[in-house]
């Protein structure tokens, strides 16, 4: 089972967020806090608070084992950013971009969660390359009935070319 915490506009750039989020994924909740506490960067404090957040909501509303936990997927998306202008020399300007980021951060229980995702994953990427002819086919039935009609004959006339 997975458990999610989200946390909106958080005034960092996604690049400098995405740095202490390839410290921590995969890791077990335990050690993932210590890095946390030891990274010196801005955000490692947000992300602790996410992930303390994370963990309660798997306790609490998931009735997971905090002590089995670790961090499935974190992500630091890109979020909104806002524009100002710095004035410069004769009558120009610079743009300055304030960025803000978008976190997530998923947890689970389950070791083999991961690899049960990606095989449930190929067999939908199976499944779609697959059936695209027959959802094509059942909208059109006569389509369908003119292309074999068409491919017994071929194979028709090959077949009295070899017997000639």
């Amino acid at each position: 089972m997975k458990a999610y915490a989200v946390q909106y506009n958080v005034h960092i750039s996604s690049r400098k967020a995405n740095l202490v989020c390839d410290l921590i994924r995969y890791k077990k909740i335990n050690e993932a806090l210590i890095i946390l506490d030891n990274a010196d960067k801005k955000i490692a404090y947000i992300i602790k608070k996410l992930l303390n957040s994370a963990v309660a909501n798997a306790t609490n509303n998931h009735q997971m084992i905090g002590e089995k936990l670790y961090i499935y997927a974190i992500t630091a998306n890109q979020g909104s950013t806002i524009k100002r202008s710095l004035p410069r020399a004769k009558g120009s300007a610079n743009m300055i971009r304030k960025r803000h980021s978008h976190l997530e951060i998923v947890l689970s229980d389950d070791p083999k969660q991961r690899e049960h995702d990606r095989l449930v994953g190929n067999v939908r990427k199976v499944k779609a390359k697959v059936d695209p002819n027959i959802i094509s086919a059942k909208k059109k039935p006569e389509l369908k009935s003119i292309k074999t009609e068409t491919k017994v004959k071929l194979h028709s006339t090959k077949k009295e070319e070899e017997q000639k």
